[in-house]
């Protein structure tokens, strides 16, 4: 998509996003950073304000590759007068840690070109996606006719609803999914995780899923 505006509106535009937006010039530099990117990436829009969009937001595909490089697919798209399309990198919050975002990217002519990115946060999406993938291998190298009791112990006993809590970790569900699903609290959700895990002697939420899963409790 392409929109023709002078420089003086790119930073209203920006700042008029709902969501996280930024502007990128010709040369790679920050030109505008909103509130909410502030919100969703920990930097302030003095921290990167005239910095190499690449440099501060590093950002890499499903695969690991680098996509913020002198090879940005959106400033070639610029060059080319092509359209962009969404895309969905993951970029680093200040201090590192990563966010998993779909990026929307608009190209702003007249005078010199620029691009505005727009950024969904969708890592609750690509965390559950990889938790699912997780619980599908270990599922599949289990054989029906395995038995209910594991070689280092007896049977695990749950309740009805700490079996229902189990079902729906397993597909990868957060901790406000299960208690929207249940009708019950963050809490209550987050203390019966805690006591199946117990239960099952696992250390984190798919430990459990697979120990529950190698001893057919669901």
């Amino acid at each position: 998509m392409q929109r023709r505006m002078i420089t003086g509106d790119i930073a209203d535009l920006v700042d008029g996003a709902g969501d996280p937006a930024l502007a990128v010039d010709a040369s790679h530099r920050i030109i505008a950073w909103n509130r909410a990117a502030e919100d969703l990436l920990d930097y302030q829009a003095d921290e990167v304000l005239g910095r190499d969009c690449g440099q501060v937001l590093a950002g890499r595909n499903g695969d690991g590759h680098v996509i913020c490089s002198a090879l940005c697919p959106f400033h070639l798209a610029v060059h080319r007068e092509a359209r962009l399309g969404a895309l969905e990198i993951q970029v680093r919050r200040k201090g590192g840690l990563p966010v998993w975002v779909r990026m929307a990217s608009i190209i702003l002519t007249g005078g010199e070109p620029c691009v505005i990115h727009i950024l969904h946060d969708i890592t609750d999406d690509r965390n559950r996606e990889a938790f699912v993938q997780q619980v599908l291998q270990a599922a599949s190298s289990l054989s029906p006719e395995a038995p209910r009791k594991s070689a280092d112990g007896p049977p695990v006993l749950l309740s009805p609803r700490e079996t229902e809590i189990l079902r729906l970790l397993a597909t990868g569900a957060s901790t406000r999914g299960i208690a929207e699903a249940l009708c019950i609290s963050p809490a209550t959700v987050r203390n019966h995780i805690q006591q199946i895990m117990n239960s099952l002697h696992a250390h984190s939420r798919l430990e459990a899923v697979i120990k529950a899963l190698q001893r057919h409790i669901f």
